[in-house]
């Protein structure tokens, strides 16, 4: 018993050390945050190849109650404008627009009237479409006919997969982690066709939120919802035309669907480059979330704002999540 108060002790010591090297160089600072998936299982969110995009609810939980010691969560709009509170203003958003976003993080959000924003991928909208990573990666992690996910990869052109044991374990999930991210430097347009076909004889469920549910959520007053492109593909690789269908039809599907759509447009790829800002620009947008990035600063891109990505070891630990949030600061210029 001794050596257990001992350890909660200098863990509380420890928390003590982070919330104050947290707070004091961060006053009048602001943070936006970019989350993917809760899944309802925590174990599941916690294998590597979930694990950099996936949370389960205690790491979610674990995560709000570390932020909210630190920092005020606060909107979007919020979040972006300047501010001299001494916390830390800090922006939830979700990007691609899951189905466990409304079944898993919305109810835990609402518990604790919390904000959030999230970025939608609106071709998946109450449609029979999956996400690419999940069709392949889960069709081969839950055994789901890998044979067949193997031809249609290698019909295609693309790495052919590590094929699963008889029962899938760790190893299997960190080798999968490294082929899916092989994968993500192909055509991503083949990716999604591939996809596509997988998807319906894999007979997986729908992926991404339905229209209902997205309406529900913004009548409720804490979920607000932006565009993320049309289908999951990273923009960088495509064609300018391409590019600029999925920035303009993705806008105009949220403002068919939602009273109030957010004006930002959240990029698909971690780092816009100075084409796709501009492509963005030509088509409107006037505020743009980069996938990756650190700390808010008076002088950044207005096409390229920073987001802070989260994932399950990270969230799951404060004292992670607090080691991370610092590694992203940096001081403001003096200019």
């Amino acid at each position: 018993m001794k050596g257990e108060g001992l350890v909660r002790d200098i863990a509380q010591r420890l928390r003590g050390h982070w919330r104050r090297s947290l707070a004091e160089p961060l006053q009048g600072r602001s943070a936006i945050l970019v989350l993917h998936r809760v899944l309802p299982d925590e174990e599941a969110a916690r294998l590597p190849h979930r694990a950099p995009y996936c949370l389960g609810p205690e790491s979610f939980h674990h995560l709000l109650m570390s932020l909210v010691e630190v920092s005020r969560i606060v909107s979007l709009n919020t979040a972006l404008k300047p501010h001299h509170d001494p916390q830390a203003c800090i922006a939830l958003t979700f990007d691609d627009g899951w189905r466990d976003n409304a079944e898993v993080a919305a109810p835990l959000l609402d518990h604790y009237a919390l904000p959030a924003s999230i970025f939608v991928t609106t071709g998946l909208l109450g449609r029979p479409r999956g996400f690419w990573w999940e069709v392949i990666g889960e069709g081969l992690w839950s055994r789901q006919n890998p044979e067949r996910i193997r031809d249609a990869l290698g019909d295609n052109g693309l790495p052919l997969p590590p094929m699963p044991p008889p029962h899938p374990d760790h190893a299997y999930s960190s080798a999968l982690l490294g082929y899916m991210t092989q994968l993500r430097q192909a055509d991503p347009i083949l990716l999604n066709q591939v996809a596509e076909t997988l998807h319906a004889l894999l007979d997986q469920p729908p992926h991404g939120l339905d229209p209902f549910s997205v309406r529900r959520l913004e009548n409720g007053g804490l979920m607000r919802f932006g565009a993320h492109g049309v289908l999951p593909e990273s923009l960088e690789p495509l064609s300018d035309e391409r590019i600029c269908w999925h920035i303009r039809r993705s806008r105009e599907d949220l403002k068919r669907l939602c009273h109030s759509p957010l004006e930002a447009f959240a990029f698909p790829d971690s780092t816009p480059s100075p084409r796709l800002r501009r492509l963005a620009h030509r088509c409107g947008v006037q505020l743009a979330l980069a996938g990756s990035g650190g700390w808010l600063t008076p002088d950044q891109d207005p096409l390229a704002i920073p987001r802070i990505p989260i994932s399950q070891p990270v969230a799951q630990s404060p004292g992670r999540l607090y080691d991370w949030l610092l590694g992203r600061w940096q001081a403001p210029s003096a200019n």
